[in-house]
């Protein structure tokens, strides 16, 4: 896993992180690894993004007029023998 390090951050700020950190009984760490964490989500429309990304790389990966087997077939099929 990856770190950062965040200078000079304001001596108010700080304190009131270490307020609400004591407050839900966990570390300031903790406090700013959620706050960052869900700062990164990805929006609904990211989402949806790449989604659309994803299904465009499915339809280019398929071979006109060919059958698709569902992977899950496939893989049953192996299994079974």
């Amino acid at each position: 896993m990856g770190q950062i390090l965040i200078r000079q951050l304001d001596d108010a700020a700080i304190a009131r992180l270490k307020l609400r950190a004591k407050e839900r009984k966990i570390s300031v760490e903790a406090l700013a690894r959620e706050v960052l964490c869900k700062a990164a989500e990805l929006s609904v429309e990211e989402k949806l993004q790449l989604a659309n990304s994803m299904r465009a790389k499915f339809a280019a990966a398929m071979v006109p007029g060919a059958v698709q087997t569902e992977g899950v077939d496939l893989i049953r099929e192996d299994r079974d023998r």
